[in-house]
């Protein structure tokens, strides 16, 4: 594994996520709460592990059965990092994603912050 890889993946390992086997031998990062429960996948724009910290990446929700919920985007993995520190469960990670998601689909929300 290159230097650069294991950087990334250390700097998501630090905020809870581990690798995990996606599909066709694509790997994401991945944060659960139980092992049986929702969960929620960060990738790069084309659905595999980020080949930088300083690239745009998805954060995306997953029921326990792999159904997709809804996903939002940050522009690097210091947005996300931020974003996601503001909670301390899992659920308050969440909903701090989502008000991230609701701040980059109507910009007028952030004045009501």
């Amino acid at each position: 594994m290159e230097i650069e890889n294991q950087a990334i993946l250390d700097y998501f390992l630090a905020l809870g996520f581990e690798e995990i086997p996606i599909e066709e031998g694509l790997t994401a990062l991945s944060f659960e709460e139980k092992p049986d429960g929702d969960y929620a996948l960060i990738t790069n724009e084309d659905g595999s592990i980020p080949e930088s910290l300083e690239i745009p990446l998805m954060l995306a929700f997953y029921t326990d059965k792999g159904a997709f919920l809804w996903s939002t985007g940050f522009k690097n993995a210091a947005q996300c990092k931020e974003v996601w520190s503001q909670g301390e469960t899992y659920a308050e990670k969440l909903q701090a994603a989502q008000r991230h998601r609701e701040e980059i689909m109507d910009p007028r929300l952030r004045a009501q912050l």
